[in-house]
């Protein structure tokens, strides 16, 4: 049954994952050691949506058809410089589900944000980010089937307002592209899902 359920292996993918991830982390924080003049720290907590996900199995029995997914998350960004920043993103979202399965996702990322100087109260950046999703899949009627985690990227833009020095509001849009598991190895599953993230949060900055 485990085979037939993840006939690649679950180990596997969690150990890439492991090493992509460890990987961005060493780079990045090179980079944050490396920088030092106007730094600050924002940490933000979102409302997001994901327009679109579905899940092919190859088996139509077990098919997710195209479904909005909704959650929330936070985000912790270390603005290195006014124009840069290194940002961490985790959003957890609610189940996308048929008659006999469900699956529930949490994503995380991490990357590089490019900024313009502000306008006012208004900041405008552009952003790009690597990372893995955790998809997990269980059975309506109750049950585990499995879990795994998969490689995930994202890139998009968004604007903060800037109410006061230490406060202010986030909007977001991005397009995401993950890995999804392999339930069964037929033809016609899907091996990468992808979808519109819209976000709306708040920001605090010390």
């Amino acid at each position: 049954m485990e085979d037939w359920l993840f006939p690649g292996g679950k180990m596997k993918y969690i150990q890439r994952s492991s090493k992509c991830v460890l990987a961005i982390t060493v780079i990045l924080c090179g980079a944050i050691c490396a920088a030092g003049q106007d730094t600050s720290t924002e940490i933000q907590g979102f409302y997001q949506g994901y327009k679109d996900f579905s899940f092919k199995t190859g088996l139509s029995t077990f098919d997710i058809p195209k479904t909005s997914l909704s959650g929330g998350g936070f985000t912790i960004a270390y603005n290195l410089a006014s124009w840069f920043a290194f940002w961490s993103q985790t959003s957890f979202y609610g189940s996308a589900e048929q008659t006999y399965i469900k699956a529930r996702v949490i994503n995380n990322l991490e990357g590089l944000r490019y900024q313009t100087k502000p306008y006012g109260p208004f900041q405008f950046y552009g952003k790009a980010g690597l990372g893995f999703s955790h998809i997990s899949l269980k059975y309506v009627s109750g049950g585990d089937i499995g879990s795994e985690y998969k490689f995930s990227a994202a890139y998009g833009g968004g604007m903060q307002v800037w109410m006061s020095e230490n406060f202010g509001l986030v909007l977001d849009a991005s397009h995401v592209v993950m890995g999804i598991p392999n339930l069964t190895d037929l033809p016609g599953r899907d091996k990468w899902d992808s979808g519109l993230t819209l976000t709306a949060g708040f920001a605090i900055r010390f």
